[in-house]
């Protein structure tokens, strides 16, 4: 009543109803902690308000996991985890079909040719020659007289199948780098993963090596070798090539494939003890023979012991068969057979085959040759093709650190059923010039010709292989001389061109005799008449296109025009 007696406005009246979230402004004081989450006084009621402040100092920042205190103090190696390296060894040698899918794997990498190369841009991307100085080619043979004999010893497949192992089964392979004294590399030596203990800082990490105060390095200890239950040697990280391959966030070791079928693998185990006790210790014999029902179980007994004493020795009737009272007197009931194989078995290879990516058709029921071969392909690409490219890893970062060679790479050369028709269609790309000889030989892992012809691309033509900028300037001089017709053979032009010069009422969209065919040099007039240029396909390849004359108009026709006529004509 005030507002209205003194002459002013009302005053808006507020909504009834709740402001809508996007009418409300939260206020951010200056006062408020700018560190933390809750910042306005009235959108933060009920809200999640500000987290505890942290205790820790800010070093801590970056730790990998959360570690048990005192995690370098534990001797035995992976004791923190559920499984150990002595269990996963033991089923991984136990159970035949793992063991089979393992050494196929190993059997596949064995087979697999390799080279050091220089480490150049993709194939056919960027590369420009291929030719090779004499320091690189020294070093190339250097790197791969190493690799022969990686230990100085075993040779590199044998080398290779013992680091697959670890890696297969314990994912903890393990090289030791013996060293000359003035600190270069002359052998990997391996090492059993499973007596290494890995060492980690404040971090959660393996310690690296630092430069110290006085300006010295330092390699703190970062592998620990744990020999008849105690801590025997440690090693640097220069001194240890720790590899493993299925590395996790949370964890220190690695997790191997026989780890992770391991439920799978201890199902199987039971399954086949099952079956051998069937043929060793089993209790339900082959047959029931009936006796008279009037026998005593004394009776049945005596004539037992005398049947089985007739077969005392005999490995080949050993499962003797029982004597029983009652109505199966009068016949022999046959006991049935238990199923040694069946659907629950394929399952089990399935599973096994699927962890190492090996195809699984030679354990389970008959595929037709297009599933057997998709399988094939698939489980190359999904499990050869990662093995390979973790041990040309391995191997790349041994010639990059330990022989000061980071331009230099292993290169695998396939050697599959696929290799000739790779061949081939890189033969085919050559004679198109899309590819240069030594581009081809790089592919097939060849060392590349020192000619720098075979780094230019090239056509194959009938009289051999041209370079493709060699028809530039013919072309450029054909054109520069016309006839009245619009043909002029120059003294540049080729035979061909020549012989097309001829024709009095040539019409270039009338049907013409391809090139190649038995009536080459013929053309359709306007008339339907043909007109020769040559007496046959099979004159002369060195006749001078001047000298050709046709049947219908004598040698000194102006129509006739050849290399020998004048500009001005």
């Amino acid at each position: 009543m005030s507002d209205q007696t003194n002459g002013a406005a009302p005053a808006a009246a507020a909504p009834a109803w709740p402001l809508s979230p996007y009418q409300v402004q939260v206020s951010y004081a200056a006062g408020a902690n700018p560190a933390g989450v809750a910042r306005g006084s009235g959108a933060d009621w009920f809200g999640p308000l500000d987290p505890l402040k942290p205790i820790a100092p800010p070093d801590v920042a970056g730790r990998r996991f959360d570690f048990p205190p005192g995690y370098n103090l534990v001797i035995r190696p992976r004791a923190y985890e559920p499984i150990g390296f002595a269990e996963l060894r033991a089923f991984a040698d136990a159970y035949d079909l793992l063991r089979l899918v393992i050494e196929t794997r190993k059997d596949q990498m064995e087979r697999q040719r390799w080279r050091i190369r220089p480490r150049t841009a993709s194939f056919g991307q960027g590369r420009k020659s291929a030719t090779i100085d004499a320091d690189t080619s020294a070093r190339i043979a250097a790197v791969q007289n190493f690799f022969q004999k990686p230990d100085g010893v075993t040779r590199w497949k044998t080398w290779l199948r013992s680091l697959l192992e670890d890696m297969f089964v314990i994912d903890a392979a393990t090289l030791y780098c013996r060293r000359t004294r003035s600190g270069q590399l002359c052998a990997l030596q391996q090492i059993d993963g499973a007596t290494i203990k890995r060492v980690i800082d404040d971090w959660g990490r393996t310690p690296l090596p630092y430069v110290g105060t006085d300006g010295v390095a330092v390699y703190p200890p970062a592998y620990q070798q744990v020999l008849k239950g105690l801590p025997a040697v440690n090693y640097s990280a220069r001194d240890i090539i720790y590899r493993p391959r299925n590395v996790r966030a949370h964890r220190v070791y690695g997790y191997s494939p026989v780890q992770q079928v391991l439920m799978t693998v201890n199902i199987a185990l039971r399954r086949q003890l099952w079956q051998l006790d069937y043929f060793s210790e089993g209790s339900i014999p082959d047959a029931l023979i009936g006796v008279p029902q009037s026998w005593t179980p004394d009776q049945i007994k005596q004539f037992q012991d005398y049947w089985d004493t007739e077969f005392v020795g005999d490995l080949a009737k050993r499962r003797r068969a029982k004597f029983v009272p009652g109505e199966a007197a009068a016949k022999v009931v046959q006991t049935k057979e238990p199923t040694h194989k069946d659907d629950f078995d394929e399952w089990l290879a399935r599973i096994i085959c699927y962890a190492f990516s090996v195809p699984p058709q030679w354990a389970v029921k008959l595929m037709n040759r297009a599933t057997a071969d998709n399988q094939s392909a698939q489980a190359e690409d999904e499990g050869l093709e990662p093995t390979k490219e973790w041990v040309k890893d391995l191997v790349d970062e041994i010639i990059a650190e330990e022989f000061s060679s980071p331009d230099l790479e292993l290169a695998w050369l396939d050697e599959d059923n696929g290799a000739a028709a790779n061949e081939a269609a890189l033969e085919g790309r050559v004679k198109l010039g899309a590819l240069t000889l030594n581009e081809m030989r790089d592919a097939l892992g060849l060392d590349p010709y020192a000619n720098t012809a075979a780094d230019r691309p090239m056509v194959l033509t009938a009289t051999g292989y041209v370079p493709i900028e060699a028809n530039a300037g013919e072309e450029d001089g054909a054109r520069t001389d016309t006839h009245a017709n619009g043909f002029r053979a120059s003294a540049h032009s080729t035979p061909a061109i020549a012989k097309r010069s001829v024709g009095k009422d040539y019409d270039p969209n009338q049907p013409r005799v391809p090139a190649g065919s038995s009536q080459v040099g013929q053309w359709t007039s306007d008339g339907g008449e043909s007109t020769d240029l040559m007496e046959s396909s099979g004159d002369r390849a060195d006749a001078d296109p001047g000298d050709v004359q046709t049947s219908e108009a004598p040698a000194n026709d102006p129509r006739v025009v050849s290399d020998a006529t004048p500009d001005n004509a």
